[in-house]
């Protein structure tokens, strides 16, 4: 039995506790303006130090002195300058090595952030719930954060500024639809009689991503197992030709849209994928179309 004192008290530790728990629930702020203005601060400083870089260049170029001139052509006598009276030229180099490495890395991170997806409206209504609900999150926080998730009234007036580090992957449309809304309308019908709840304290039911992902994965086999087999057996039983093509139209319409709504094909694959259906069904039509012609 888990001893009481070690559960996680109001506030941070026991939200910490709900996003590690449910990961999609772990959605914190982008904070995107200000990583923006961090950037550009540091490209400011180091547009600075290139031009003073520029200037020290071309003085140390004309210089009287014993090695300045060859500053720009010889490493060794510019890294050696550091003995010198001369060295500011290599003090701004070593100024700007060190700020430019912290760019990049800045630069790299803001890359990699920008690309975490922005959370889904369900994930973020039932974080904001969680939030609200006197037996889960009480609005416990009272920091200038306590607004970052927004409210269970407004559930989109702050998801410009959030990211979940948990995307979901790269989803079809399909797969997306079972799992962020035919799942939570079939459980709200009769499904919550029959799933066991996960925590006993908040009572949510959470639904694993890979029986989602099987179950959609084999209604796609059977859409496209079966259109293919319906198009061939209807087209059959049709024999007016113009009748033939409007059918061929329809259907050839059907298999892009499916292909577009249960797979992620680019515009290219369904593309060649669409014209290779339309082809095999032109082939049938003509085929078809003969032998009736020539039993007449």
């Amino acid at each position: 039995m888990i001893d009481p004192s070690l559960s996680p008290i109001e506030g941070y530790p026991k939200l910490a506790r709900h996003m590690g728990t449910y990961s999609e629930c772990a959605i914190y702020r982008r904070f995107a303006c200000l990583n923006s203005q961090n950037l550009l601060y540091f490209q400011a400083e180091l547009t600075h130090l290139e031009q003073k870089l520029r200037r020290l260049e071309a003085a140390d170029l004309v210089s009287t002195g014993e090695n300045a001139s060859i500053y720009s052509k010889d490493w060794y006598w510019l890294n050696n300058s550091a003995s010198e009276e001369n060295s500011e030229q290599l003090e701004t180099v070593r100024a700007i090595r060190g700020r430019l490495k912290e760019y990049n890395d800045v630069l790299i991170q803001q890359s990699i952030i920008s690309r975490l997806a922005d959370p889904n409206t369900l994930n973020l209504r039932s974080l904001q719930n969680w939030l609200e609900r006197p037996d889960m999150g009480n609005l416990a926080l009272i920091g200038k954060d306590r607004d970052t998730w927004g409210a269970s009234d407004e559930p989109l007036s702050h998801n410009m500024d959030l990211l979940a580090t948990k995307s979901g992957g790269d989803s079809d449309a399909f797969s997306t639809w079972v799992s962020q809304k035919l799942v939570y309308w079939l459980h709200n019908i009769f499904w919550h009689r029959l799933k066991r709840v996960d925590d006993a304290e908040s009572g949510i039911c959470s639904y694993e991503d890979k029986t989602l992902q099987k179950y959609t994965s084999n209604i796609t086999t059977i859409v496209a197992s079966s259109l293919p087999i319906l198009a061939i057996v209807v087209l059959n039983c049709v024999v007016a030709i113009n009748a033939r093509l409007g059918l061929m139209a329809l259907f050839t319409v059907v298999f892009a849209a499916c292909l577009s709504f249960f797979t992620n094909a680019t515009r290219g694959e369904i593309f060649i994928a669409t014209s290779t259906f339309a082809a095999v069904e032109v082939v049938f039509i003509s085929t078809n179309n003969g032998m009736s012609s020539a039993s007449t």
